[in-house]
Order: C-alpha cells, then structure tokens, then sequence
C-alpha cells in the first residue's frame, strides 16, 4: 500500500485541499474575507460580481465541511488523477463550481432571504460524477482499494438531496453535465 500511495498520491487534489483548509482558516479568523467570496442570487444582475462563481467553494464553512469535501476530493483524486491530465482536472474544479453556482443563482432568483451559497460541494460532486464514468470505464484494471472507493461513491449518491432546490438541481446538474463531459472525453486507458 505504501508503494501505492507514493506512485498514485493525487498531487493536485491534496493542494487543491490544503487551499480549502488555508481559505477556511482564513475566511473564520476574518470574517470579512467571506463576504468577498460568496455568491449571492442577486449577484447575477452584478457583472462586476461574476468573479464569485468561482470564489465561493473557498468559503468552506467549518472544519467538518472541510473534512467531508477533503476526502471526497483525495479519495476519488485516487482515480481519476492518473486518469485525466492535470489541466482537465483543473477545468473539472472550475465547470463544476461555475455549473452548480450559475444553477443556484437562477433558481433561487426570487428568493426573498437572498440566501448564499458556500462551500466547495459542486466540486465535490464533479469529482464524484468523473470517478463514476472513470472507474467503470477502467474497472477491470483498479485495484481493491479503488474498487472500494468506486463503491463507496455509488452509494453516496443516497446523500444528494437539499432542501434548497436550487442547490438541489446544481448538485445534480454538475453530475450531469460532467458526467457527460466525462464519457464524451475518457476513453478507457
């Protein structure tokens, strides 16, 4: 396992993470840094605010977030990242964030509470849908550990659901779409 982890050690996920961990730390100790990077509904009649589609995964939100969207993005980074090259994992963080954001915003236009939405989920969910198409394309050659990893990750889509419909339909719009993506792009390798 050892030999594993140092061959297939998902380089850009865990920056990507030691990023959100920084961003977290910072957004509770300055609080102000927050109303910088979230993405209101309102802010889609902003132009000069567009800049939060991809801002507002940086808001993570506390630490159990930050745990929960970490081994989400390591575990599946596993598979996917010796499968895809570094800047289509790149492109994969920045479509699932402005998908799910952009989804959000529309629907949640006449929301009068003007709810923000934060936290680095649609990447999650990103990185969730490109595992799924990935690890079934190349089942045959995942070792254990990845096949338990696949598994798991068929079984959390049990856990998608929000009582936000806009959140809702972003989530399942950034599996869609990257999903799609996904089958369109990977051939089995």
């Amino acid at each position: 396992m050892k030999e594993y982890l140092k061959k297939n050690l998902p380089k850009t996920s865990l920056i990507f993470v030691i990023i959100l961990f920084v961003t977290n730390f910072l957004t509770l100790m300055i609080p102000q840094i927050g109303e910088i990077v979230l993405l209101y509904p309102s802010n889609l009649s902003e132009p000069l605010n567009w800049y939060r589609f991809f801002t507002y995964p940086l808001y993570v939100g506390g630490l159990i977030t930050w745990i929960h969207n970490s081994i989400v993005i390591i575990l599946t980074g596993f598979i996917i990242e010796n499968k895809i090259k570094r800047k289509d994992l790149i492109s994969l963080i920045l479509l699932s964030s402005f998908v799910g954001g952009l989804i959000f915003i529309i629907l949640n236009q006449n929301n009068n509470y003007n709810l923000p939405i934060a936290a680095p989920t649609m990447i999650s969910w990103g990185y969730w849908s490109a595992t799924i198409i990935i690890g079934l394309k190349s089942w045959k050659s995942l070792n254990l550990f990845e096949k338990i990893v696949l598994v798991l990750c068929a079984l959390s889509i049990l856990s998608i659901w929000n009582d936000n419909i806009g959140f809702f339909m972003g989530q399942i719009s950034v599996i869609v779409i990257i999903g799609i993506i996904t089958i369109a792009k990977y051939e089995k390798k």
